[in-house]
């Protein structure tokens, strides 16, 4: 990681000052809330406990005391009247929550919803019955097929089931011993997709007060014991009590009203009594309806205030945690979705606090029903929001100038690093001159006393790199006059007559002197080769005509290895110097040759692309040890293992890429990938 990364995330340290305020923010916010639930319990304490001392504003019908759960229906208050057609368009307009009925193993068979309007009790009934079966006149019986019962205070309904038409309410007239038809029971039978569908109304004063609903699902129209039996009639065959919002418990809930609040009072088993206050599911568009980028700040704070996900509050039902309980219960809520006069981050607490009357201090009478106070948080977000505001300018602006800071600071320090890497990087050439003057900064600083001190170091470097480069003309000098003292020594002794082992070692001490004297002119020519090259003249020529010469002259002067080309058809022209490169490659040839073994291929093969001709010389052999692949074109390295008898300094493969630097190509050496030798490929620009 960079200098500058690092001191970024070094400075990113600092946001742990916005960070602990936003904790010391939540912990605020979550003080506050507590509060706020508090009130609202105490609020649904003191509701419960006036209920419960007037338990007829809860409960005024006595008849539904030790009633089983489930056993009544609940009577919706209908805005407007449906239409009897049998489809129940009107009351999914409404969005009245069905009760669900399910038959003898628990599995879903039907859903009942009731409504009143006026003086009329209106009911949808939604069965789920993939083979209907319909009465059949042969058979006797009101009804052989599947079947409709309503039960009410005095009396017993059966309604046949229809695909589609009105309906017929019989009841028995014991006076004549007959079913006759209720016309008072009007309604209508339609098809659906899982089955059929009942809508029908019925005077109030026709139910007394208390309803029952049973569906009888036959699989034949033979009158016989039905299938399924799914309906709200308790085992005592008596019908419940129709539940239905009370007046006068709505207007005892009035005095408890306050702004913001939202008051409900439900019974045992759930059923809506009494609200007032506000209501977040109506979608009503208020004066402080954000806009524009609300939702961004919303989202902001959500995330610095929110402790967690959840759950929207129920549209048209109160969830289960509020009402199926005996003890006191609270939960919090997210407001609806839908609701465009709250915010959308906008927290609902709902408390639920049960009503129930005490005979002594151990004795608990029955449960009569259920207080339920809700507040919206949005007067403590907009407090809470107002502080984090303030608290994130004030923290924010501070981290924001000490990372700015530190961020300038990184960067001039980075700057100052990446212009030391740089100089160093150009110090030295290819081959291993100082370039110039190395920069000297004027800070005294760490990273000033580190570059005076690379400085210096590249300044005594090049006073012995100068030194050796001095070396080979200096050694070749001083030693061809007494080397050829040496020589000429020799030869008056080999004249004279010797006897066998002086003249053996005469002869040896002479092939010493011929190497030495290779060594010296391979030296001399070595240090003038440089200047020699960048002389050299440029033309334009044919590469291809090139090789070819090359090889077949290859050829003939190694007749004991075999040479290939392979070569583009036609002229391939490059501008450059034939004589270097021909002498580039005879250094290639040269190696290849003492290297490979005898009557093996050496292969010269020439690619082109758009960019540059690729020209490689390959050969079996020993492989290169490893990290040799670039030592090999430097000054005096070889890795031939003749103890340095032929006189080998490394000076061949140095040679060749002094003269690719000039054509400005490289030269490289790798093994084959097929592990058998070594290959040489040398790139020249097109």
């Amino acid at each position: 990681m960079k200098l500058r990364s690092q001191l970024v995330l070094l400075s990113l340290c600092t946001l742990a000052l916005p960070w602990a305020g936003c904790q010391y923010l939540r912990q605020v916010d979550e003080a506050l809330s507590q509060g706020q639930m508090q009130t609202l319990e105490a609020t649904a304490n003191a509701i419960a406990a006036r209920l419960a001392s007037a338990p007829e504003l809860i409960a005024p019908d006595s008849r539904r005391t030790g009633r089983p759960p489930g056993a009544q229906l609940y009577l919706n208050p209908l805005r407007q009247a449906p239409v009897l057609d049998g489809y129940g368009e009107e009351w999914r307009a409404q969005g009245l929550p069905p009760r669900v009925l399910e038959d003898q193993r628990g599995n879903p068979q039907a859903r009942i919803t009731l409504g009143r309007r006026g003086s009329q009790i209106y009911l949808l009934l939604t069965a789920q019955d993939t083979t209907p079966s319909y009465r059949d006149p042969r058979v006797p019986g009101v009804s052989n097929g599947d079947t409709i019962e309503l039960y009410t205070a005095q009396q017993q309904y059966t309604l046949p089931v229809a695909s589609q038409g009105p309906v017929q309410a019989m009841w028995y007239n014991p006076r004549r011993g007959k079913y006759e038809r209720e016309l008072r029971i009007r309604g209508r039978w339609a098809a659906s997709p899982q089955g059929y569908q009942l809508e029908l109304t019925m005077p109030s004063t026709l139910s007394n007060g208390e309803l029952a609903v049973r569906i009888l699902d036959r699989e034949r129209s033979d009158g016989g014991i039905p299938a399924r039996i799914a309906g709200t009639l308790p085992t005592d065959g008596r019908p419940g009590t129709l539940v239905e919002p009370l007046p006068v418990l709505q207007q005892e809930l009035e005095h408890f009203a306050r702004p913001e609040l939202q008051l409900t009072v439900v019974d045992q088993e759930g059923f809506l009594l009494a609200r007032t206050g506000r209501d977040w599911h109506r979608h009503e568009l208020e004066e402080n309806t954000p806009g524009g980028y609300g939702w961004l700040r919303d989202w902001f704070y959500r995330q610095v205030l929110a402790t967690g996900a959840l759950p929207p509050l129920p549209d048209n039902h109160l969830p289960e945690t509020l009402t199926q309980n005996r003890e006191t219960a609270s939960q919090w809520f997210a407001a609806p979705s839908g609701y465009t006069g709250s915010r959308s981050d906008e927290r609902i607490g709902a408390v639920s606090v049960p009503v129930v009357t005490r005979a002594d201090n151990i004795i608990e009478r029955p449960l009569l029903g259920r207080v339920i106070t809700a507040q919206s948080t949005s007067a403590l977000q907009s407090l809470t929001e107002s502080a984090a505001r303030r608290l994130w300018l004030t923290t924010a602006s501070a981290a924001g100038l000490v990372l700015l800071l530190l961020l300038g600071y990184a960067s001039w320090l980075s700057w100052r690093i990446r212009k030391l890497h740089k100089a160093a990087q150009t110090a030295v050439d290819a081959s291993g001159r100082l370039r110039g003057g190395f920069p000297r900064p004027i800070l005294n600083d760490e990273l000033g006393a580190l570059n005076r001190a690379f400085a210096s170091l590249l300044s005594e470097l090049d006073h012995y790199h100068q030194y050796l480069r001095s070396l080979a003309s200096k050694l070749s000098h001083e030693l061809r006059t007494p080397l050829a003292v040496m020589r000429s020594s020799l030869d008056n002794l080999a004249a004279g007559e010797l006897d066998s082992d002086s003249r053996r070692y005469a002869e040896r001490a002479a092939e010493g002197g011929a190497r030495l004297s290779s060594i010296l002119n391979a030296l001399s020519a070595a240090n003038h080769l440089e200047a020699s090259i960048s002389q050299a003249d440029r033309e334009e020529f044919d590469l291809h005509d090139l090789l070819q010469l090359l090889t077949q002259s290859y050829a003939d002067a190694h007749p004991s290895h075999r040479f290939s080309l392979q070569s583009p058809d036609g002229p391939q022209l490059y501008y450059g110097a034939p004589e270097l490169l021909a002498q580039l490659l005879d250094k290639l040839a040269d190696n290849a040759v003492s290297f490979a073994p005898e009557d093996s291929e050496i292969q010269f093969e020439l690619e082109t692309t758009t960019r540059a001709y690729h020209i490689s010389v390959s050969n079996d052999g020993p492989l290169l040890p490893e990290g040799f692949g670039q030592k090999l074109f430097d000054s005096l390295v070889s890795v031939r293992n003749d103890g340095g008898k032929a006189g080998h300094l490394g000076l061949g493969l140095h040679i060749a890429r002094l003269i690719a630097d000039f054509h400005q190509g490289e030269l490289k050496a790798a093994n084959r990938e097929d592990g058998r030798g070594v290959i040489f490929t040398l790139l020249l620009p097109r």
